[in-house]
Parts: C-alpha cells; sequence; structure tokens
C-alpha cells in the first residue's frame, strides 16, 4: 500500500458514521444499505454516501444479487490499512538498537517491522479462527 492510498483510506475513516458502518459490517456480515441505515438510525441516502467513498478507499465491497445488494468488508483492505498504521504509528526503538548518532539501524529497523507484522498476523489468524467457529 502506498501512502496516497494509506491517506485516502485514512480520510474514509475519518468520519464517525463511516466507522460504524465499517464495524458493523465487520460485526455482522454482508447487509443491504436499508438494513445498515435502519441499524444505525441513518437515512439509506447517507449510509449510501458514506458507502461509496468506504468502497472508493476499498474498505468494502458490493455484489450485486439481483435487487439485493450487500456490503461487505475487504478483510484485505483493512489487513492493509493495519499494517500502514502499525508503520506510521511505530515508534523507533532506543538502546542497543540504535547507531552512535542515535537513530535505528536498518537491521533493528527490519526486525521490529517484522516482529510488528507477526504479532498482527497472530491477530489476524485468531480473528478469522473465531469467524469459522461462528460460521461452522
Amino acid at each position: 500500500m502506498n501512502e496516497n492510498h494509506a491517506a485516502e483510506i485514512f480520510r474514509a475513516l475519518s468520519v464517525p458514521s463511516r466507522m460504524q458502518i465499517l464495524l458493523l459490517l465487520k460485526s455482522s456480515g454482508p447487509m443491504p444499505v436499508k438494513t445498515i441505515a435502519e441499524t444505525l438510525d441513518m437515512t439509506s441516502p447517507a449510509v449510501s454516501q458514506h458507502l461509496k467513498v468506504l468502497r472508493q478507499a476499498g474498505l468494502v465491497q458490493s455484489e450485486r444479487q439481483g435487487y439485493f445488494v450487500p456490503y461487505s468488508v475487504d478483510a484485505h483492505a483493512l489487513s492493509d490499512c493495519c499494517g500502514m498504521m502499525v508503520r506510521v504509528c511505530a515508534c523507533p526503538a532506543h538502546g542497543d538498537t540504535a547507531d552512535p548518532a542515535g537513530r535505528e539501524t536498518e537491521s533493528a529497523a527490519l526486525v521490529r517491522e517484522r516482529e510488528a507484522l507477526l504479532h498482527e498476523l497472530e491477530r489476524v489468524e485468531k480473528e478469522l479462527a473465531t469467524l469459522r467457529g461462528e460460521e461452522g
């Protein structure tokens, strides 16, 4: 994920209503606009506009099934978003991972990033296992 795409995703998530929609879809699975609107006490046109922004950012997807158009979370995009957030927000390590000028060495930075990714992978795998348990 490049920085421009990450910025687009973070802009999409900067509106509380969009985060509510995303959390609802994440917890409840695919839903049509009307159901989302009723659940969140919003108007259907407002939900449609928010979904348009979330879809353009790649966070949700939809597939028409006759008259029914369920929206669902794109789990891969959320995982990428989480990884980018870790890269942006993680603080550099201090101590023996720094060169004499106080900067983190490249190898230490890679090890730190690897650890963050492994931690995130473990979290995602646990969430997937939970979802599979609920579905099965």
